[in-house]
C-alpha cells in the first residue's frame, strides 16, 4: 500500500480504490486540435473549449485534466492505491452522429487505456455512444478488449432516457461482459438558471442524477438486468433523500410502474463523493457500507481528502475496508 493519510493503517492491507476520476489524454486533445475528428473541435488557443457538434462548447478544462503524472502524484499523496479513470463527461459525445460517435468513443478509449497503462496505479473506464445502443455494445466490447475495467455513462441521453427499451441491448451486454457502469450526471441542454452562481455543479447535477435514476428504476432496468453493477456518482445526488417520494409516487399510481423499487435500489452501488464524514456515515447507514465505494471526483476540488473523509466517518474497521477498497476491488477485478 502507498503512503497514507493518518489513520489509514487501521483499514488493513487491501488496495485503496478510487472509482470516480476524470481525465483527457493530451494526445487525444492534440488530435482534436489537428482536426482529426469530424464533429469534435477545440475553438481557441490554449486548453480551449471543446465543442461537439449540436452542443454548446464545454467549460474550459483545467490543465490537471490532461496531466497524468500529476494525477499519479496526487494518488500517492492521498493514500490511494488504484484509481479508475474515466472520461471528462463534457466529452462523452452523445450529440455526435453515429459514425462520428463510434470513431470518437473508440479513440478516447484507446488513448485513455494507453495513458493509464503507463502507471500501475491507474485503470481506465471507457465511454460508449449511448445515443446508438447497438453501436454502444460494439464499442463496449472493443473497450473490454483494451483492458478497460468498466464504463462511465452520462445521465442525459438526447431524445431518450436511461430507461428506454432500446438500451436493453446495452445493459445486457454490460451484464455479459461483467463491465461495471459508473453513472455520472450530465446535461445535454443546461437550463439557463444553472449557468449562474455555479448552480450546475452545486445542485444541478444532484437533481439530474435523481431524475435519471428514478426513471431507470421505474422502467425496470435493474429488475430486468439484476447482474448489472451500477455505481451512482455523488452518493446518488438528490435521489436517496427523495426515495419516500419516489415510492409514494408509485403507490399513487402516477409512476406507471409496478417494479419492486426497494429491491432495485438495494442492488445499486454509490460512490462516497458526499463531501463530509457525517454524510458518508449516513450513506453507509442507508444503503449498507458494502454498497459504498470511495470516490474523489479528481481533478475537481469537491473532495480534497477523500480517504480521510471516510476514515473520519466513525465507521467500523470492516465498513472502512469495504468502502476504501474491498468492494471496488471485487466489483472491478482489481
Amino acid at each position: 500500500m502507498t503512503a497514507s493519510p493518518a489513520g489509514l493503517e487501521s483499514v488493513g492491507s487491501g488496495p485503496v480504490v478510487d472509482v470516480h476520476v476524470h481525465a483527457i489524454p493530451l494526445d487525444l486533445a492534440t488530435r482534436v486540435r489537428q482536426g482529426v475528428f469530424s464533429e469534435v473541435s477545440l475553438n481557441d488557443d490554449g486548453p480551449g473549449r471543446f465543442c461537439c457538434e449540436r452542443m454548446a462548447p464545454s467549460p474550459p478544462p483545467p490543465d490537471s485534466l490532461f496531466d497524468f503524472e500529476l494525477l499519479v502524484e496526487n494518488t500517492h499523496e492521498q493514500g490511494i492505491d488504484v484509481r479508475l479513470v474515466g472520461p471528462w463527461t463534457d466529452l462523452l459525445g452523445y450529440s455526435l452522429t453515429a459514425g462520428a460517435a463510434v470513431v470518437w468513443s473508440n479513440a478516447y478509449n484507446e488513448s485513455l487505456a494507453a495513458s493509464c497503462a503507463r502507471f500501475p496505479a491507474l485503470e481506465a473506464l471507457a465511454t460508449v455512444p449511448l445515443q446508438c445502443p447497438d453501436l454502444a455494445v460494439s464499442v463496449m466490447r472493443e473497450a473490454h478488449g483494451l483492458g478497460c475495467k468498466g464504463i462511465m455513462i452520462g445521465s442525459d441521453v438526447p431524445n431518450s432516457t436511461l430507461g428506454a427499451a432500446e438500451l436493453d441491448v446495452f445493459w445486457s451486454a454490460a451484464e455479459d461482459l461483467a463491465m461495471p457502469i459508473v453513472l455520472h450526471p450530465t446535461f445535454f441542454h443546461i437550463p439557463d438558471i444553472l449557468l449562474e452562481r455555479g448552480l450546475k455543479n452545486a445542485v444541478g447535477r444532484a437533481a439530474a442524477t435523481a431524475v435519471a435514476l428514478t426513471e431507470l428504476v421505474y422502467a425496470g432496468v435493474i429488475e430486468r438486468h439484476p447482474e448489472i453493477a451500477l455505481v451512482i456518482s455523488h452518493g446518488g445526488g438528490a435521489f436517496l433523500p427523495l426515495v419516500d417520494r419516489v415510492l409514494r409516487n408509485q403507490e399513487l399510481g402516477w409512476a406507471s410502474s409496478t417494479v419492486d423499487i426497494e429491491d432495485s435500489i438495494s442492488r445499486l452501488y454509490w460512490d462516497s463523493v458526499v463531501l463530509e464524514p457525517h454524510a458518508v456515515a449516513s450513506l453507509a447507514a442507508t444503503v449498507g457500507a458494502d454498497r459504498v465505494l470511495l470516490g474523489s471526483d479528481y481533478p475537481f476540488p469537491w473532495e480534497p481528502s477523500p480517504v480521510e473523509t471516510v476514515i473520519n466517518a466513525g465507521l467500523s474497521a470492516a465498513d472502512e475496508r469495504a468502502i476504501l477498497g474491498e468492494t471496488a476491488s471485487a466489483l472491478f477485478g482489481i
